[in-house]
């Protein structure tokens, strides 16, 4: 008889399998969700607009400063009270996911593409391009080499945040 029974892990892995691929789906939504979101947000706190900068940077505060799992219950048990009717828990769940990682790639994107330096924005603008040309061909490929490891870290906290 060994001293380590490996029947209840072989027993369960079908179980633990479809857990895992579970965990792989709403890491991938909410990451491609999060960055789309998260780099609309952080143009938009960067153009300095006087109405919308603000209320970004409220959204970016606001789910930062609460926890995950807070945010998860809003969306399980307050929406369909707003909505009227039951949104469903897998919905529920990718929307919190993709509205919170929004507010943190948020960030890190913002610092990325304020880590470009000053006179390639003002080259760019002298070559006639416009703002989201420059942000497109000229930051956003400086910036990656900056966010590319915090986005990683990100992620890697994203799919731990998914055992909740």
């Amino acid at each position: 008889m060994s001293a380590f029974d490996l029947a209840p892990i072989t027993n369960s892995l079908p179980f633990l399998l479809q857990g895992l691929g579970l965990s792989v789906m709403l890491t991938a939504i909410a990451m491609v969700g999060g960055i789309v979101l998260g780099l609309t947000i952080a143009l938009v706190r960067l153009t300095r607009l006087p109405v919308l900068a603000p209320l970004a940077a409220l959204y970016v505060n606001g789910f930062r400063a609460v926890p995950l799992i807070l945010v998860i219950f809003w969306f399980y048990f307050l929406v369909p009270l707003l909505v009227g009717r039951s949104v469903g828990a897998l919905y529920a769940v990718l929307i919190a996911f993709v509205m919170f990682e929004a507010a943190y790639y948020s960030e890190i994107m913002r610092a990325g593409l304020q880590s470009v330096r000053v006179g390639q924005w003002q080259a760019a603008k002298a070559s006639g391009l416009g703002y989201l040309q420059t942000v497109r061909l000229i930051a956003l490929p400086q910036a990656l080499r900056h966010m590319a490891p915090l986005m990683v870290t990100q992620g890697v906290i994203l799919f731990q945040d998914t055992a909740l």
